[in-house]
């Protein structure tokens, strides 16, 4: 059902500062059925670049949300901050959950932030 599910802002005009509620539906399908996933990211640093990752989780991290998943091109867990994703499409090949993922290790401190805050950026 999920297979073919795709997010993608490209048609917008405009920039956009805030991201859809289709995009955090098509991610919580993908971590919720261990779908992996091509994502298209405007990195700072590096421009837009394809990547092909295993979504893990949406965390908050420097009060914003970012989805963590293990990336293929860099071989390890990388953060993508969901304002900066262009597209996501769900992928029919399915991973397995890693043992070694700890959320923890991937969002800020619960409490560090008031949810007032969270709800500002959303």
């Amino acid at each position: 059902m999920y297979e073919n599910s795709t997010y993608s802002k490209r048609g917008d005009a405009r920039k956009q500062m805030h991201y859809s509620p289709n995009l955090l539906s098509t991610i919580n399908n993908a971590i919720d059925n261990c779908k992996l996933s091509t994502i298209e990211y405007d990195s700072r640093e590096k421009g837009i670049t394809i990547r092909d990752i295993e979504p893990m989780a949406i965390v908050y991290k420097d009060r914003k949300r970012h989805l963590v998943g293990w990336c293929h091109l860099r071989g390890d867990y990388r953060s993508f901050r969901l304002d900066r994703l262009n597209l996501i499409k769900l992928k029919q090949e399915e991973f397995q959950r890693r043992q070694d993922f700890n959320i923890n290790d991937h969002q800020d401190a619960p409490g560090m932030y008031n949810e007032e805050e969270y709800d500002e950026e959303s």
